[in-house]
């Protein structure tokens, strides 16, 4: 059997405190639309991105998360459901964070146009700033350099130079006084 509503009559009843008179209104009611409610247990609704108004491509560090602005979203290319994974290059002793897609390892982008980020990766990329200029990487598509607002770091190890020459061979023989025994005439002439 399959049923299909017609008509609906709606009676509204009103109780008038001061003097307990019940007034009744009756309405009825045409045509139905159905309303699909969301299917999420949390209850939250598809939000937009607010548009910042900044025309320059920006990534912001915010606690747990990167929010990329629209100008970031239209240079980049990138859409929701995307994984965009954020690296840190080393060129010499400069180091650079760098954001490209990944579907293997990145992080999934929302609606919202934000990137999951947490733990060391987080405390790495704070290290750099909260609000990085995107900016295309030269040669190499599909990757943006992060240019944060704090200063740039370097990696403070030390380069040990692939040759080290051997102590022996540069060994000089010097007595206490600073002469080099080489100088020194070891002939001993006896008359």
């Amino acid at each position: 059997m399959e049923l299909e509503i017609q008509s609906a009559k709606l009676v509204l009843s009103i109780v008038d405190k001061e003097t307990g008179e019940i007034i009744t209104r009756e309405a009825t009611l045409g045509d139905f639309k159905e309303v699909k409610k969301s299917s999420s247990s949390s209850g939250t609704r598809t939000r937009k991105p607010k548009d910042d108004g900044d025309p320059n491509p920006k990534a912001t560090l915010l606690e747990g998360k990167i929010q990329l602005n629209n100008a970031a979203m239209e240079l980049t290319g990138w859409e929701a459901e995307m994984k965009i994974d954020i690296r840190f290059e080393k060129k010499g002793k400069q180091i650079t964070p760098i954001m490209l897609e990944d579907m293997a390892k990145g992080n999934r982008l929302t609606k919202t146009n934000t990137i999951s980020c947490r733990g060391s990766k987080h405390d790495n990329l704070s290290e750099y700033g909260t609000v990085f200029d995107v900016v295309p990487y030269e040669g190499k598509d599909g990757w943006f350099k992060l240019v944060g607002d704090a200063p740039q770091k370097e990696d403070d190890t030390v380069e040990i130079p692939d040759e080290i020459s051997d102590p022996e061979e540069d060994e000089v023989d010097v007595d206490a006084d600073g002469v080099e025994a080489a100088d020194i005439d070891f002939n001993l002439d006896i008359d």
